[in-house]
């Protein structure tokens, strides 16, 4: 079940740019009339965690605003959330922590129900706990508090595993399934996936989330926020990111936007089932702005449109190959100098995480 269509258009705003691992101080941003700008450009779907923290807090105070409520009602807007992580290597994936976190999401939101809920990081705990907390959640669903159950996760493969086992063991199928840092400039190993994941396990639609790697494909690198530096790059991808920015610059280009064309078009180009949906950073009007005047550039504007829609976001759908065309020899030239880091990928939970658990297990 694909809960993203012409209504909701093919980007979501996320809500890791309100968290203290990207930012020092999330609660003095201006959460509220960011929101409001979004959703003026015509973005309706709004992704976060508890484990963003404060971004839930921040997300669920603007968007039970009157200032918001009163301009769109909660049919209109596409509100996604997870629950399992509730810190770097804390996970609670039992059932009543399940619906506990999700009924905390509701109150937070101010909201009778979410759109979509996700099994936040399902790679850091054993298939049993995932399938326990999956069907958690469809037991939500079916109770009306979720519209859509999701898992999410680093390696597309293994969450193509997890979804056709749920729907081998459950004879349901995992709604939504959400991916990081698999379908950018460096790394479009989501691809390999795809097909398992729609025909196997029978999922509605794929999000692409980290288009820009969590903030490596940019100028300046990634960003350092309260928690200190989180990335798990290696020191030789991020040298050659560095490299690779300092490059598309003396080409009168930035990293950022030529990056975030790369992961919207390519993934609008390859994700055909799916709709091809991009979850984009933005924590400022600024921001905000800069990204979606990129996305209008790389997807193509369809002539069909509601009154009053105008330049409105979701109409731009399918990718521009004018546009796609006039950058390939740019893209061409960030991979040759990302070199051996192309499709690249790290280890995700990493030694350190395994360790420690394992160590914990030795002191029961």
């Amino acid at each position: 079940m694909n809960p993203f269509n012409r209504k909701t258009g093919r980007i979501v705003l996320g809500g890791a740019g309100w968290s203290r691992q990207i930012v020092t101080d999330p609660t003095s941003k201006p959460v509220l009339e960011t929101i409001l700008h979004a959703l003026s450009l015509g973005i309706r779907a709004f992704d976060t965690s508890p484990y963003y923290d404060p971004s839930e807090i921040l997300l669920g105070a603007a968007f039970s605003d009157p200032a918001l409520t009163s301009l769109y009602p909660r049919s209109d807007l596409l509100l996604m959330t997870k629950c399992g992580r509730i810190s770097s290597n804390n996970f609670d994936y039992s059932p009543p922590a399940v619906r506990a976190s999700v009924l905390r999401s509701l109150d937070r939101f101010s909201t009778d129900y979410l759109d979509v809920v996700f099994m936040h990081d399902v790679e850091f705990v054993s298939r049993e706990e995932a399938l326990e907390a999956v069907k958690t959640l469809f037991e939500m669903k079916d109770e009306g508090l979720i519209r859509h159950a999701g898992i999410s996760g680093y390696p597309p493969a293994l969450l193509a595993d997890i979804a056709s086992e749920v729907k081998t063991l459950t004879g349901r199928a995992v709604d939504v399934v959400q991916t990081y840092c698999h379908m950018n400039i460096q790394n479009t190993t989501l691809q390999k996936s795809l097909g398992r994941l729609y025909s196997k396990g029978g999922v509605g639609v794929v999000l692409n989330a980290s288009p820009l790697c969590m903030g490596l494909l940019r100028k300046g690198g990634v960003p350092i926020g309260e928690l200190g530096d989180f990335h798990p790059a290696q020191r030789g991808l991020r040298e050659k990111a560095a490299e690779a920015a300092d490059w598309v610059e003396s080409q009168g280009e930035s990293m950022a936007s030529l990056s975030l064309k790369f992961a919207v078009g390519e993934f609008a180009r390859v994700d055909e089932k799916g709709f091809g949906v991009t979850i984009l950073g933005g924590g400022s009007i600024a921001e905000i702005d800069e990204n979606v005047e990129t996305v209008k550039k790389v997807l193509r504007k369809s002539e069909e449109g509601e009154e009053g829609e105008g330049d409105d976001l979701r109409r731009y759908e399918g990718l521009n190959e004018g546009e796609w065309k006039s950058c390939e020899s740019m893209f061409k030239g960030v991979r040759e100098v990302l070199g051996e880091w192309v499709d690249y990928t790290w280890d995700s939970p990493d030694n350190a995480f395994l360790d420690g658990q394992k160590k914990l297990k030795e002191q029961v």
